[in-house]
C-alpha cells in the first residue's frame, strides 16, 4: 500500500471510528482536528504548506458544503487525497484537481517558498508548472 493509500486508509478509518461512537453519525467538527494531524504528518517535509493546503481545502470544500456534518464526503477525501498526492510529488488522483486548485497550490507555495526544502520547492515548482499555475 502506497503512503498515499494508506492515508485515505487512515482517513476512513477516523470517519468511521466517529460515527460508530456516535450514533452512526458523523460530524465534521468531531474529526476535523484528527484529520488536520493526520494531513500534516503524512506531508510534514512541506512544513507549514501542509497545514495552508489543508486550510484550502477545508475552506474551498468543506465549509461551503450544504451539509457540512456530512462531510467529508467521499468526492472531497478524494480531493484531499489528490492534495496529499501533490506535495508528495505524486501523479495519482490530479485529475481531481481543479486549475483553480493549481493556482492556488502557486500562490501558497510562493509564499512557503523560503521554508521549504529547495529539492522539494523544486519538485513542486516542475508540477506546478506542467500544470500552467505560473
Amino acid at each position: 500500500m502506497t503512503d498515499i493509500n494508506k492515508f485515505l486508509s487512515d482517513m476512513q478509518k477516523s470517519l468511521k471510528h466517529d460515527r460508530q461512537n456516535n450514533g452512526g453519525k458523523s460530524d465534521y467538527n468531531r474529526v476535523k482536528n484528527d484529520l488536520r494531524r493526520l494531513f500534516e504528518r503524512n506531508v510534514a517535509m512541506v512544513g507549514e504548506l501542509a497545514d495552508s493546503v489543508y486550510e484550502y481545502w477545508e475552506n474551498e470544500y468543506i465549509y461551503r458544503s450544504a451539509d457540512i456534518k456530512a462531510e467529508p464526503s467521499e468526492e472531497n477525501q478524494n480531493r484531499l487525497v489528490a492534495y496529499l498526492a501533490f506535495l508528495e510529488n505524486s501523479d495519482e488522483f490530479q485529475e481531481l484537481i481543479s486549475d483553480a486548485d493549481w493556482n492556488e497550490f502557486g500562490r501558497l507555495v510562493n509564499f512557503e517558498a523560503e521554508d521549504l526544502d529547495v529539492d522539494v520547492l523544486q519538485d513542486l515548482m516542475k508540477i506546478l508548472v506542467s500544470k500552467g499555475a505560473y
